[in-house]
Order: structure tokens, then sequence, then C-alpha cells
């Protein structure tokens, strides 16, 4: 049995590198931003408003518009998850 120092170093720096990769992963996906499956319906809907053509903006506007409304009603009795859209949709705009 022979003492490598050098390959000892070696394993460890790989431990090293290998856990402040897993923790800078989950501390990146822990401060992302808020997610709500509506917010982003919504926000993919304006999206397309500041995509599409002259002619076209009125109607997709009018489509976001009702589908503002339809989230808004969806959610009038439940305020824990309004509060969730709410943060998630400020956060995407």
């Amino acid at each position: 049995f022979t003492f490598d120092a050098t390959n000892n170093i070696m394993v460890v720096v790989k431990n090293v590198v290998l856990l402040l990769g897993l923790v800078s992963t989950g501390f990146i996906q822990s401060c992302g931003t808020p997610s709500h499956p509506d917010a982003k319906r919504l926000c993919d809907c304006y999206t397309q408003v500041y995509r599409a053509n002259e002619d076209k903006v009125d109607a997709i506007a009018d489509s976001c518009s009702a589908i503002y409304i339809e989230i808004i009603k969806s959610l009038e009795n439940d305020a824990e998850e309004k509060a969730k859209f709410d943060e998630a949709y400020e956060a995407c705009q």
C-alpha cells in the first residue's frame, strides 16, 4: 500500500466541486421566479400581442382580456392561489 498525496488531493477536489455544484443548483432553483400556470398562460398571451402584426393586435388583446377575466373568476374563492397567481403574474410582466 502506497500513499499517493496527489491522488488523494484530486479526490478531495472532485468531491468539493461536486458538492458546490449541487448546493448552487439547489440555491438557484429555490430563488427562482415564482410561477403559476395561469400566470404563464396570460403572460404568453400578452407576449403574442407584442409580436403580432398590427391587424391582429386588437383581437389577440381581447383574447388576453378574456383569459384574465376567466382566471380571476376561477380564483375568486381561493385567496391563497390568487396570491400565488398575482405574484407570478407580476414577476412575468
